[in-house]
């Protein structure tokens, strides 16, 4: 099992609403379990972690780049929709002013649709990523002024 694959595997339990995953392969098993124990948060995944290894090598999961504190972000993995159906007005635009938890668009993962709220109050001074791009969680989509 190579290094991307354990990281792939990171991932997956990062962003899956499981708490625990175990894959054996060529001899080499790997057990991944989401850290903090109970339920996973709903708005924001915890990083995976690995507690086992077993003749594999040891990986910490990959830190999330820091967020500037003007910046509304991903809540989670999916695809990013600027509107809440296509040919429809976006949510926001360039110069509108949000408040905290206004509705500023959509994260689409497997046909279920997150609502993606602003995290503080602001005026819209850029979108940083177009309609219909996949995103992951904590990535920077809109940047306050």
């Amino acid at each position: 099992m190579d290094l991307t694959h354990v990281r792939r595997l990171i991932d997956l339990v990062a962003h899956a609403p499981v708490t625990e995953l175990e894959v054996e392969e060529g001899g080499c098993r790997i057990r991944i379990t989401r850290g903090g124990g109970g339920a996973p948060p709903a708005a924001t995944p915890a990083p995976a972690t690995i507690v086992e290894a077993v003749r594999a090598p040891t990986v910490a999961a990959p830190e999330p780049p820091p967020v500037a504190q003007a910046v509304i972000t991903a809540p989670s993995y999916g695809v990013f929709h600027l509107s809440p159906s296509p040919g429809a007005a976006p949510y926001v635009t360039v110069g509108q002013e949000v408040q905290v938890g206004q509705e500023v668009g959509l994260v689409e993962a497997m046909k279920v649709f997150n609502a993606v709220r602003a995290t503080q109050a602001g005026t819209i001074a850029a979108v940083l990523v177009e309609d219909g791009t996949e995103v992951e969680a904590g990535t920077p989509l809109f940047r306050l002024a």
